[in-house]
């Protein structure tokens, strides 16, 4: 069996994750955009001054797996974020955000989704997190089938906007305890 590892990003581990970010969006939704439009994106939100930013924001909290030695996902978590939507009721507090969580595709069906969920779950354990949300594009009905099984349910939306093209996000919560 391969070992998967996981660690907290670095600085040194930049470059790794801006190839990790930018192939598994467009793995997942090259398909879907405008080839100008997903570029435009890429450079805009998965460059690595954008990614490097993100990283120095408080309760940011990034993470590469490796699959043996490979690169082979990652995981971002926003602690104490709540959903933009002020409108909406605030969630049970302390609140963690599961914002971004990719596997290559060619690594896909190891359980490598799984072991960074395992992962999302021990942060929030050690932060003492009552609620953990997050927002999946209404389309993708894989990654919403598998927060399902994980005990997530859909509780609102949002629009997403990639260059020209509006999208729904479902958002979706688990309550952890």
């Amino acid at each position: 069996m391969t070992d998967i590892v996981i660690r907290p990003v670095q600085p040194g581990m930049l470059d790794t994750l801006v190839q990790l970010e930018q192939q598994t969006y467009t793995e997942t939704f090259g398909p879907v955009y405008q080839a100008a439009d997903l570029n435009a994106f890429l450079q805009e939100k998965k460059s690595l001054a954008t990614l490097q930013q993100e990283l120095a924001q408080p309760g940011a909290l990034y993470y590469i797996l490796y699959y043996g030695n490979t690169p082979a996902g990652f995981l971002k978590l926003n602690l104490g974020k709540q959903p933009d939507d002020a409108a909406r009721t605030l969630l049970p507090t302390p609140v963690m955000e599961l914002e971004k969580i990719y596997v290559l595709q060619s690594l896909q069906g190891h359980k490598l989704g799984k072991a960074l969920m395992q992962q999302a779950y021990a942060v929030a354990q050690e932060h003492g997190i009552k609620t953990l949300w997050l927002g999946v594009w209404e389309h993708n009905t894989r990654a919403f089938n598998f927060y399902r099984r994980e005990g997530f349910e859909h509780f609102s939306e949002h629009s997403f906007r990639v260059g020209t093209q509006k999208d729904t996000d479902w958002l979706m919560k688990k309550q952890l305890y």
